[in-house]
């Protein structure tokens, strides 16, 4: 077998693994067992960031060597710098963005219009009024009485409106910190490159489920439940799993001029990041 036959071998190959890689992540969105799922995932993180990278010519993105078998391993932390998370918001989040320095820390994406509109007036007239709002655990007996304008004080607005926003301080505990990282990762995926200027995937649905995902961890967060931290750092490696999937495809869009392969990669990618946000994104069990 020639050098050339080899190589078009090995691009046969290369293919065949990033589709089953992408096979692994739909099987992990669909999975009812948790920890299967998990393992999947890790499965298909493998493959996308170390063995494929050197079938490519490059070096893996993780380190390779296995840590040493323990006979009880300690549960996983997410909360490591370096993965695909902290790669993203390096290169699309400038520093102002990366923690909330205005409340509300976020609204809830399920507002309609008007209800948005109520808290947008209060944010932007009297922002001074979000700072004697009620915490997310306080007891407001107003709490989901109509808003009229024109009648409704802003102070009403924020009681009667509770637990449609979350306040910066809220998140002002290890969970919230938690909390914070998904909503930087998920507002990396949505500025990056690929998926902002490429027509790889829909941008409003991406825009969709990842807001409904931060939203999701920022709650867990204020909320302060027993299972918090166990919820969100599940939370976190989801998170990942579909960062290094996205950033994959962004890396390959982003040398498209100067990578002869880049075309194929981001073919391959594509697929892989359609195949997850077909599914995402995925229950956390005790979350609503």
């Amino acid at each position: 077998m020639g050098e050339l036959d080899v190589e078009a071998r090995v691009d046969e190959l290369t293919r065949g693994l990033r589709k089953l890689a992408a096979g692994l992540l739909d099987a992990a969105a669909d999975h009812p067992d948790a920890t299967r799922a998990r393992d999947l995932s890790a499965a298909a993180r493998a493959l996308t960031s170390a063995v494929l990278p050197r079938l490519e010519g490059e070096g893996p993105q993780d380190d390779p060597v296995p840590p040493p078998v323990e006979d009880t391993p300690p549960a996983p932390v997410v909360t490591a710098k370096g993965g695909a998370i902290d790669e993203l918001v390096a290169l699309y989040l400038a520093d102002y963005e990366r923690t909330p320095y205005r409340d509300p820390a976020m609204t809830d994406p399920g507002l309609d219009y008007k209800e948005w509109e109520h808290l947008h007036r209060v944010r932007y007239r009297r922002e001074e009024e979000f700072a004697c709002a009620p915490r997310w655990n306080d007891e407001v007996a107003s709490r989901g009485r109509k808003v009229v304008r024109g009648v409704t004080t802003m102070a009403q607005v924020l009681r009667r409106m509770h637990h449609r926003y979350v306040l910066i301080r809220d998140l002002d505990s290890a969970e919230g910190e938690l909390a914070l990282r998904v909503r930087r990762g998920c507002k990396a995926i949505r500025d990056c490159r690929a998926l902002s200027d490429g027509d790889f995937v829909d941008l409003s649905e991406v825009k969709r489920a990842t807001k409904a995902f931060q939203w999701r961890a920022l709650v867990t967060a204020a909320e302060r439940g027993a299972d918090a931290e166990s919820r969100l750092r599940t939370q976190l490696a989801q998170l990942e799993l579909a960062a290094s999937t996205v950033l994959a495809l962004d890396t390959a869009y982003r040398r498209r001029d100067t990578d002869p392969g880049a075309g194929t990669r981001i073919t391959d990618a594509a697929h892989a990041v359609k195949a997850l946000f077909a599914h995402w994104p995925p229950e956390v069990e005790g979350t609503v």
